[in-house]
């Protein structure tokens, strides 16, 4: 085994690794890179807007996973413990998120032709992609293979065998996308949509699981992987705490802060919508606040102001018609 060199501020710039798996991850990643931009300047090309912000969100999200891959932390990673959980959680949290607030599916869909848009198109709409993605499922294998690599012997035997590791990796990485993609994506989901309430739940399901996990490792007599000493095996499991529990809090405010901006966007069109209700349609005498407050009922969530305002529309129209005209 080849002797990894100790940490230091300047390595955090200048060790990379130079094998076969890091050197594919970062023409893959280049790969990927470029065809986002080539894109993104299409859709502009046609008169379509893409925000700049996803072509960065998007190039940090592949950073992270060249820097998890083929930087300082695949280096630091057969020495130190804390190395690993941090590869770990860019790999099954920081990067999927990124890539998926960048949009790609939409952004692909938008560019692709011919042969290559059916082929996006068929696998979005999948019944493989249907199954794999059922929220319950995902939400319980995300965490037990977590659960099932840090306390058994899987975790020694991958370190020893490194391209065991990197095969987890791609695992690691694939179950972060199918957890994270429907909850911060900006992608239509096809198959089984979640209400914000149930993101929302779909997170906190995990705080308590992330805290004690981690306070099983902090709390462990032996280390289960050869390369790690026990104190920086336990040194470990607080950096599994603390960082999971930052993470996961800071996508339950992007969580709330997207509901709240969806809320205000619905709100808007709503009250566009009550000055643009069609003639055709108040033909029967009603008034227009009528069709509009039917309208919100329908779409906006039940308890939201604007839903008690449209009941309340609803309430007083009902008391104000005559007779004839009551249904």
């Amino acid at each position: 085994m080849p002797t990894v060199p100790a940490f230091s501020p300047i390595g955090l710039l200048t060790e990379w690794s130079l094998g076969p798996f890091a050197i594919v991850v970062v023409i893959a990643a280049g790969a990927l890179f470029a065809w986002y931009v080539d894109a993104a300047i299409r859709v502009r090309a046609k008169g379509r807007s893409w925000p700049g912000h996803r072509i960065v969100t998007f190039g940090l999200g592949l950073l992270s996973i060249v820097y998890a891959l083929a930087g300082p932390i695949s280096v630091w990673v057969m020495r130190y413990f804390p190395a690993h959980i941090v590869q770990h959680l860019v790999l099954m949290i920081v990067a999927p998120s990124l890539l998926a607030m960048a949009a790609p599916v939409t952004l692909a869909l938008q560019t692709a032709r011919g042969t290559a848009r059916r082929l996006v198109t068929g696998f979005i709409h999948s019944r493989f992609l249907h199954v794999i993605t059922f929220p319950l499922v995902v939400v319980i294998a995300y965490y037990i293979v977590m659960w099932w690599f840090f306390t058994t012997s899987a975790i020694g035997f991958a370190m020893t065998h490194m391209w065991v590791m990197d095969l987890l990796n791609l695992l690691f990485f694939a179950g972060g996308v199918l957890f994270w993609w429907p909850l911060v994506g900006k992608d239509p989901i096809v198959h089984w949509r979640m209400g914000w309430g149930a993101k929302l739940v779909s997170l906190a399901f995990g705080i308590p699981f992330e805290t004690f996990l981690g306070l099983t490792i902090a709390g462990s007599r032996t280390s289960l992987a050869p390369m790690y000493s026990l104190t920086d095996w336990t040194t470990g499991g607080d950096v599994l705490w603390g960082l999971s529990e930052m993470l996961t809090t800071l996508a339950i405010g992007v969580i709330i802060w997207n509901w709240v901006a969806s809320e205000e966007r619905q709100t808007r069109r709503m009250s566009r919508s009550r000055e643009a209700v069609p003639l055709s349609s108040r033909q029967d005498g009603l008034p227009k606040e009528y069709y509009w407050a039917r309208q919100v009922i329908e779409r906006m969530p039940a308890g939201s102001p604007m839903y008690e305002e449209a009941r309340s529309v609803l309430e007083r129209i009902d008391r104000e018609r005559p007779p004839e005209t009551a249904r």
